[in-house]
């Protein structure tokens, strides 16, 4: 060792901080964004000791606490785990990328290169090293981590976005929080590519996409213990299906655990509201709400019910609205008639009375008197108005038809919300339509939505792999849920899906893509006198066998990019800024 090095030679090198993150029961360690990186150093820099730094990270999804070395979220429930101020790192022979040391091992280290020769500590990957079964590096350089530079925190459009029946959101059994993670990060390669003119102008930064949980409060009652005692324990894995699934549309229609979701779903979006504002300040741009399956329902039933004129941060207690008539009118309903009488003679309740009178003005009077409808429930108001409303895989309009209601006033729109959009696929098989309910006579084709490109896989090439993968999921799905197929389910298969063929084929032949044509028909106010219904574009292995790619054809949304754009030129065009097309 050169005894006559001096530590003048030393040259400091700048740390790259990491976060642990669990992968298939494997703990990964993974570099933060450069913008971030930034932040954390220079709060370290600054940091006083004893006193704890709390930095947001990842768009302000995450909170560093700098003294304790934890990374928590700032919006849903998540395990924290821990952050790493990384300057060494190690490859072994078997590891596939170089791992960081902990910090006081780095430090060790770091203080050897006081004295050690600057060409040792270069040497230390070479292949003598190799030998010795480590290979050794001092700074993130060379150690193959791709960093991102990270986004940028302009914020231009919340939006919300509730899950529907179950747990699992997708057919890769993902939470409503992985599935959101997963969407926001299709929403901003496509800005990336479609608004690459405006955000090089600065016209435009992001859209946060924020998850809604309301299922996991439902089934904290207790609920799920009583449902357990009642159940067979025959076929047990399509009981347990259907008790984490398909029970949480018994509940919505049950009047105490309907209460439970609204008001679950309500405070949850204004606890989230109030939250994101307090994390961005500065932010000025509109909110929207998207829901899937149930949650389109969930929010429709909401919205519907807002009163106008509440829509900001203090809301009193009892500001909920028992109303059970716009929508559905409860058993104990005095009846049509003497509702609406009461309603008119109220000055207050002239925009009720109104809101009331369009959306069932074709129903039949004697069904709110025997009980038809939703239950008599005291629907939450919402700390904010949202934009518009998007609503995937949708059963709105099955479920407005069951409670009673034949049609819906073309002036009709809801109270708060001045945009809606029913998005679906068309072998959805949750999914239904809306604008026949608001043109009964007449067949408006719904909107095809176009590809984002000429990425959709065709008959020619690629066909193979994709099916392959597509198939391997859906059967994996029925597999792990189902242990027979109901033989009602079987006969005519054939005949059926050979008689729908056309009607579908003539179907997407009529839709005009992204022009929303009415053929001179108006589709109603719901929507500010634009289209409604918007159908994804079936692929050409899905059409090999619709009922096979029926259930993740209502899972689909989540990865669709074709449905993420659709949302973004709504979304953007409210500012006057157009997405650039890619699919010529």
């Amino acid at each position: 060792m050169d005894q006559g090095l001096t530590a003048a030679t030393y040259e400091p090198i700048r740390p790259h901080w990491f976060y642990r993150k669990p992968v298939d029961d494997e703990d990964l360690w993974l570099p933060f964004s450069q913008y971030d990186n930034n932040k954390l150093n220079s709060a370290f820099d600054e940091s006083t000791e004893g006193q704890e730094e709390v930095v947001a990270t990842d768009d302000a999804h995450y909170d560093v606490l700098l003294r304790e070395r934890i990374r928590r979220a700032a919006y849903w429930e998540e395990e924290p785990t821990a952050v790493l101020r990384a300057t060494w790192f190690y490859k072994g022979d078997m590891d596939p990328h170089y791992i960081p040391y902990p910090e006081s091992l780095s430090e060790h280290l770091e203080l050897a290169t006081h004295w050690l020769p600057r060409t040792t500590v270069e040497d230390w990957d070479s292949s003598e090293m190799h030998r010795n079964t480590y290979s050794v590096k001092r700074g993130i350089e060379n150690t193959g981590y791709e960093i991102p530079e990270g986004e940028p925190e302009t914020v231009d459009h919340l939006v919300f976005m509730v899950h529907g029946i179950g747990p699992a959101c997708d057919i890769h059994f993902r939470s409503i929080i992985s599935c959101v993670n997963g969407f926001r990060t299709v929403a901003r390669d496509l800005v990336e590519t479609h608004c690459s003119a405006a955000r090089a102008e600065g016209q435009i930064g992001r859209v946060e996409f924020l998850p809604v949980d309301w299922h996991n409060p439902l089934h904290a009652t207790g609920v799920d213990k009583v449902i357990h005692r009642i159940t067979l324990p025959s076929i047990e894995r399509l009981r347990t299906f259907a008790n984490e699934t398909l029970l949480d549309l018994f509940f919505y229609s049950s009047p105490a655990y309907c209460q439970i979701i609204l008001d679950t779903v309500a405070t949850e979006l204004n606890r989230l509201h109030g939250l994101f504002c307090s994390r961005h300040p500065d932010f000025q741009g509109e909110v929207s709400l998207v829901g899937h399956s149930l949650g389109s329902l969930i929010l429709f039933d909401l919205l519907t019910n807002q009163v106008i004129g509440l829509g900001h941060p203090n809301i009193p207690e009892d500001s909920g609205r028992c109303v059970g008539a716009i929508l559905a009118p409860s058993p104990q309903s005095k009846g049509l008639k003497a509702t609406l009488s009461s309603l008119s003679s109220d000055g207050n309740q002239q925009s009720k009375f109104h809101r009331m009178r369009l959306m069932i003005s074709s129903v039949d009077n004697e069904s709110f008197n025997i009980g038809v409808g939703q239950a008599y429930i005291r629907y939450p108001q919402l700390s904010f108005n949202p934009c518009i409303l998007f609503a995937l895989g949708s059963p709105i309009g099955m479920f407005l038809t069951v409670r009673g209601l034949r049609h819906i006033d073309p002036d009709y729109s809801l109270p708060t919300c001045k945009g809606f959009y029913n998005i679906y696929h068309p072998l959805d098989p949750v999914a239904y339509r809306i604008e026949p309910l608001i043109q009964h006579n007449t067949c408006l084709p719904p909107v095809l939505i176009p590809h984002i490109t000429a990425k959709r896989t065709h008959l020619k090439g690629g066909l193979t792999t994709d099916l392959k993968h597509k198939m391997t999921s859906v059967l994996l799905y029925a597999w792990q849920y189902f242990s027979y197929t109901p033989s009602g389910s079987r006969h005519s298969r054939h005949s059926t899906q050979d008689a729908s063929a056309p009607k579908q084929q003539a179907e997407s032949s009529t839709a005009l893509p992204q022009s929303g044509r009415t053929y001179g028909i108006s589709p109603g106010m719901l929507n500010r006198g634009r289209r409604i219904d918007y159908v994804l574009q079936q692929t050409a292995m899905e059409s090999i066998n619709e009922y096979l790619f029926a259930i993740q054809s209502h899972l689909c949304y989540w990865d669709s990019e074709d449905t993420a754009l659709l949302l973004l030129r709504e979304i953007y065009e409210e500012s006057g800024i157009v997405l650039e097309d890619l699919s010529s």
